[in-house]
């Protein structure tokens, strides 16, 4: 340990010179992780919005398939009825060629 004023003045002045750099120092730290924090925060956003975006577009998406899918289904059920009576028709028709052939 010193022992003259002096040295104990000189001291205590070293150890508050490096205490204040170390304060200056960690105030940088923190500014630099407060930018970097609203950066991250700032990208956090826009990922939001995007994940929105993409849901709302995937949701437009579902219903378009589910009309389309309805439309195919009715049209489906009308080929189906068309093809029935088409069948009908040909089997009407051969039955009366049949009848007429068989009365000559």
């Amino acid at each position: 340990m010193a022992g003259s004023p002096a040295d104990k003045h000189r001291e205590l002045t070293n150890a508050l010179s490096t205490l204040t750099e170390r304060i200056d120092q960690s105030r940088e730290d923190s500014a630099l992780l407060r930018r970097q924090l609203d950066e991250e925060r700032a990208l956090g956003r826009e990922r939001d919005r995007e994940i929105a975006a993409l849901r709302q577009e995937n949701a437009l998406l579902r219903q378009r398939l589910d009309d389309h899918l309805k439309r195919v289904e009715t049209w489906s059920g009308r080929l189906w009825v068309l093809v029935t009576v088409l069948v009908g028709a040909v089997l009407s028709l051969a039955s009366g060629l049949i009848v007429a052939l068989a009365k000559k």
